[in-house]
């Protein structure tokens, strides 16, 4: 059945005309934090992933495209320390685009909150298993602009075991008069089945499923349009930053939700590279459950287990058509600790590398 697909799409794409697409992705990671206790181990990460892709594209909008990527820590004697293969479709348009397979995350659109995903964690985990819609809006007159993300993410589990382990994200923003004021939300549920991982809360398997819910509404407002030189312009942006997580358990059913209710203030502004954002969280802890089950069960900050927390980030960003580096100097405020990340991220555009070599050979 593969191969009758391979060739009636190969087929398709000669007829219809087609073109090869082809990238060879490069990312740094560099990621050291101190005094993170209670909440957090201190750590440093020190790695480099490699991420070819190949395929064909056709009708100008269509395309399959294959590879993988290959991840090292650096320091660890076992090589890779992680790697996966890619495979998907996508069929883009005016408006509307759409992804089935196993496709980088770096095609979702949307921003979703430190609370859903920390660094580290689109570092080490750059794919989506599943699919993903998206819609972009322009109005002519520039009264507004939009767009809208669905993502249906299977990223684990065992089918002989009956392991389910999926996640929906959902994202939208609408910008308003040059975006003087923005709203929009991200949304993020987590159904995790899997009682040997939950078994960690000592119930011997009693505790089967734990659902985690986030939400994350919001209305902002930036200058941008009055300073249009500076690559993000003053803005400012509040709203709720909010979970509700609850275990099913054999004996007892449902377990009451526990009501994570928060709210987070954000400032900001880059110029000229320099850029710096603090976020401010007040409200009840998040991660209810990270003393049980740690950092690898939730993917953002463990900082949001606090009541006040304040991250101050200080960074020089450069950027080009090839290459962008940022180096980060990060303060996380809490009531119990002050801790400092210093953190350093390159990629490199390989597409545009070879396309820049290319034309230089052909004249």
């Amino acid at each position: 059945m593969l191969r009758l697909f391979f060739a009636l799409f190969l087929c398709m794409a000669i007829t219809q005309g087609y073109e090869y697409k082809y990238n060879l992705g490069f990312d740094f990671y560099l990621d050291n934090t101190e005094e993170s206790l209670p909440y957090w181990d201190t750590r440093t990460i020190y790695g480099v992933r490699l991420a070819p892709e190949i395929g064909i594209a056709f009708d100008g909008r269509q395309s399959l495209m294959f590879g993988g990527y290959v991840l090292q820590n650096m320091g660890e004697q076992r090589f890779p320390t992680k790697a996966n293969v890619s495979i998907y479709y996508s069929a883009i348009g005016e408006h509307l685009r759409s992804y089935f397979g196993i496709f980088p995350r770096t095609h979702s659109i949307a921003h979703y909150p430190l609370s859903f995903f920390r660094n580290d964690f689109y570092f080490f985990n750059p794919n989506i298993n599943g699919l993903m819609f998206q819609y972009q809006q322009q109005d002519p007159t520039d009264k507004y602009t939009g767009y809208a993300e669905l993502i249906f993410d299977w990223y684990g589990g065992n089918l002989a075991k009956r392991l389910d382990e999926f996640m929906v994200l959902a994202a939208s923003q609408w910008d308003f008069w040059q975006k003087y004021l923005y709203v929009g939300g991200n949304f993020l549920m987590y159904h995790f089945k899997n009682d040997e991982v939950l078994a960690q809360d000592g119930h011997q398997g009693d505790t089967y499923l734990l659902d985690r819910i986030y939400y994350n509404l919001y209305i902002g407002s930036s200058l941008q349009n009055l300073l249009p030189s500076m690559e993000k312009a003053p803005y400012i942006q509040f709203g709720t930053l909010s979970t509700l997580e609850r275990k099913r358990r054999l004996s007892t059913g449902l377990d009451p939700f526990y009501n994570g209710l928060g709210w987070q203030l954000d400032i900001g502004a880059q110029y000229k590279g320099f850029g710096i954002k603090n976020s401010y969280y007040f409200g009840k802890p998040q991660m209810k459950y990270f003393s049980q089950y740690g950092e690898g069960f939730y993917s953002g900050l463990p900082f949001y287990q606090s009541k006040h927390y304040d991250r101050a980030d200080f960074y020089y960003e450069y950027k080009n058509d090839i290459l962008t580096a940022r180096f980060s100097i990060i303060f996380h405020f809490t009531n119990k600790t002050i801790a400092n990340q210093e953190m350093l991220t390159i990629s490199l555009d390989t597409h545009q590398i070879i396309k820049k070599l290319k034309s230089q050979i052909q004249n």
